[in-house]
């Protein structure tokens, strides 16, 4: 019999903040959310802070598309892509998180599905000759089977399972409902001559008309499971959530759903609830998150336990490869320029800040003296970063810009972003009036081209007491040279000139091209890539439910020596170069974001050192491992 445990205590704020940030939206808290938070009064600041999370639909989205494409098996390259016989289901499955699509609405979307969700009960059509259990009909009931009610069907496919109940019978009928054909029966990749029938697994819930044709057989599986009354539907689904957010499953592993779970109470209570919230997977992961159990201190495990676990606080876990590339991509500013996800990540206006009014007649842009910029040493380069400096008199400023680059920018005022674009033909028209402040304002830039001419402009009309000034590309404008150094940016072409045209309208208005304004690209939309695979993500040919928590040799090394990693580092290294920070206030800086914490005093001295006056790209990229390869910084706890 097990012992009743006490609740352990609950986690610092800051553990609190980078934990549930990295758990609902996959990214670190920025320095200026830390402090917020943590100086923050307020008595239920928890709770909002997972609610402010929560509402950011498209950081939510590309988060959780990682966990999805894992147990859906979507990817964007890979088996079957090649050849056709595999498609995505990406765009539609990218849209039902971000508007928060209720998951047994999704799970019949995809056990009878559109265009745009079929490609996972589909399957992977495989080159060549392959056995019996790995036919689409028979991927079809292994994976409904996996995902949808932790049921291993593997087994089960060549002969009566050895491991629980499900036998080969049953798995050609799962197989039989999808299949267009009469489905022979095959025992260990032998013809048996005996032919399936269509049957459902849950007969008590209702069956399965196998005279009727395959689109209709199809519907009437998609009720049957998420029919109110099957339990195993939401229990499976609710303890994968548990596992994501608390490091174990109630029941484990997450697809032995036959399994005792270590609290059936709990994870019948959750089942129930999940069913009575419309199946609504954000108001689930909210309610464990506003639990004392969630928000207690972590537990670190040395050995994976046995059968006597007993629940002691949120397991510790290391991050997924995507999360740590998004991490490192915030503070390096090396997000990629462009996602290989087909989705729609445009912020709308309401969420892109409040429309400007009508700008007074004085403050409406003119005409159009800006001119088209890049680098000194080369217009072929692929980034480029740029600055200005603005001294303004008045702290009441009005302020509109026009703006647009060849083929993706990036703005900072005063170090907070402001703009962003990855689409040189829809220029952006932004109000600017509460980002400048009375005296230095510095204008930053990340610049970047993806082949063609490269080319930044960007004119912003500033109304500073009754003076009118214009602020405008050209070359006072400083860019970065290699060896991060600056020099005045290279005048490409007056506007009107060159191959981009009279693109710009001086007669829109902010708000107006805010469809385009969209986040920076993240880890889960991109492809796979060598240090990725290496992190832990999947090939996604099968079903992932669970990737390795252990360090491997491979790990170690692309993580210690990789050429990818040393390159974003490098690169960011150049860019915190280029912000003017003294040696303590870049290390406060960066344990601030990296870490949810401020260093040290010992901390403070020894990486003094490392750092030396915060002006050197190479001492500075030093300190960016250092941290980095901090168990603190790759683990969630």
């Amino acid at each position: 019999m097990k012992r009743k445990q006490t609740l352990p205590d609950a986690t610092s704020n800051e553990g609190f903040l980078r934990r549930a940030s990295l758990d609902i939206v996959g990214l670190l808290p920025s320095p200026d959310e830390f402090q917020k938070f943590t100086t923050s009064q307020s008595a239920n600041k928890r709770a909002e802070l997972i609610d402010t999370l929560l509402s950011n639909d498209i950081a939510y989205a590309d988060h959780w598309l990682t966990t999805w494409n894992d147990l859906l098996r979507n990817d964007y390259t890979g088996t079957g892509f090649i050849t056709g016989g595999r498609k995505q289901i990406t765009t539609w499955l990218y849209s039902s998180l971000r508007e928060n699509k209720p998951y047994d609405q999704m799970v019949r979307e995809l056990i009878s599905p559109s265009v745009e969700s079929a490609g996972f009960i589909n399957g992977i059509k495989w080159r060549g000759e392959v056995n019996a259990s790995q036919t689409l009909d028979i991927q079809f009931a292994q994976n409904i089977s996996q995902v949808f009610l932790g049921i291993n069907m593997k087994c089960a496919s060549c002969h009566d399972s050895f491991i629980d109940r499900w036998t080969l019978k049953e798995a050609y009928g799962l197989a039989a409902i999808y299949s267009a054909t009469p489905l022979e029966i095959f025992r260990c990749d032998k013809a048996t001559g005996k032919f399936a029938e269509a049957r459902w697994i849950f007969p008590e819930l209702g069956e399965i008309d196998p005279k009727k044709p395959k689109n209709e057989r199809l519907k009437e599986l998609a009720k049957l499971m998420t029919h109110p009354k099957n339990g195993r539907f939401t229990r499976t689904v609710v303890n994968r959530i548990w596992h994501r957010l608390m490091g174990r499953g109630i029941v484990h592993p997450v697809d032995a759903m036959h399994t005792e779970p270590w609290n059936k109470d709990l994870l019948d209570f959750l089942a129930v609830r999940f069913a009575e919230d419309g199946y609504d997977l954000k108001k689930m992961i909210r309610f464990i998150m506003t639990s004392q159990a969630y928000q207690a201190k972590s537990v670190i495990l040395k050995a994976d336990p046995g059968d006597d676990y007993q629940y002691a606080g949120p397991i510790a876990k290391r991050m997924t490869a995507e999360q740590l590339m998004d991490s490192v991509w915030q503070i390096t500013e090396t997000n990629p320029g462009k996602a290989e996800a087909k989705v729609n990540r445009d912020i709308p206006v309401k969420e892109a800040g409040p429309k400007a009014p009508t700008p007074p007649k004085e403050l409406k842009h003119g005409k159009v003296v800006a001119k088209w910029i890049w680098h000194p040493e080369s217009n072929t380069l692929r980034k480029t970063n740029f600055k200005k400096t603005v001294s303004l008199k008045n702290r009441h400023l009005k302020a509109i810009m026009m703006a647009t680059c060849d083929n993706a920018f990036v703005m900072r005022i005063n170090n907070k972003q402001v703009a962003q674009s990855k689409d040189w033909q829809k220029p952006l028209y932004v109000d600017l009036s509460t980002s400048f402040k009375a005296g230095e304002n510095q204008i930053e830039v990340d610049g970047e081209m993806f082949g063609g001419s490269a080319g930044f402009i960007c004119q912003i009309t500033i109304l500073d007491g009754n003076e009118t000034k214009v602020v405008a590309t050209d070359k006072t404008w400083e860019a970065s040279k290699s060896g991060g150094k600056w020099a005045p940016a290279k005048e490409v072409f007056e506007y009107g000139k060159g191959p981009w045209g009279t693109i710009l309208k001086p007669n829109s208005q902010p708000g107006t091209s805010s469809k385009g304004n969209t986040p920076p690209v993240r880890a889960a939309l991109v492809k796979n890539d060598f240090l990725m695979r290496s992190l832990g993500r999947p090939h996604r040919d099968q079903v992932v439910t669970t990737r390795p928590s252990e360090l491997t040799t491979l790990q170690a090394i692309d993580l210690a020596n990789g050429d990818i990693l040393a390159k974003y580092i490098s690169a960011g290294a150049r860019k915190l170069v280029g912000k003017g920070k003294s040696s303590k206030e870049l290390i406060e800086w960066l344990y601030q974001f990296a870490l949810s914490r401020n260093p040290s005093e010992n901390e403070l001295t020894v990486l003094a050192e490392v750092a030396a006056d915060g002006q050197n790209s190479v001492a500075v990229e030093d300190l960016l491992w250092i941290v980095f390869m901090q168990p603190e910084f790759q683990i969630v706890r």
